[in-house]
C-alpha cells in the first residue's frame, strides 16, 4: 500500500514539475520521509517505555547469544 502511494505521488509530481520550475521531481524516498513527518505518528519517546525497550531488547541479544553458543557447541562436538 505504502508504495502505490508513493508511485503514484511521486507520478503527480513528476507531471506536475513544469518546464520553468526550479525543483526537481520528489524521489521516492523524499516522498516517505514526507509521510513520516506530516502523517505518521512519532515515535514513543516516555522514560517507560524506553526501559520496557531496553529490557526487551538485551533480553533478544541474550537468547541470541546463547543460541550461537548451542549452535558452536554441536558443530565443534560434530567435527571432533
Amino acid at each position: 500500500m505504502r508504495s502505490a502511494v508513493l508511485a503514484v505521488t511521486r507520478a503527480h509530481t513528476t507531471t506536475a514539475t513544469t518546464a520553468g520550475s526550479e525543483l526537481v521531481p520528489a524521489s521516492g524516498r523524499e516522498l516517505l520521509r514526507l509521510l513520516r513527518i506530516t502523517a505518521l505518528p512519532g515515535p514513543r519517546r516516555d522514560r517507560d517505555h524506553l526501559l520496557h525497550w531496553s529490557a526487551w531488547r538485551r533480553h533478544h541479544q541474550h537468547q541470541a547469544a546463547e543460541a550461537h553458543r548451542r549452535w558452536n557447541n554441536i558443530t565443534t562436538a560434530a567435527t571432533t
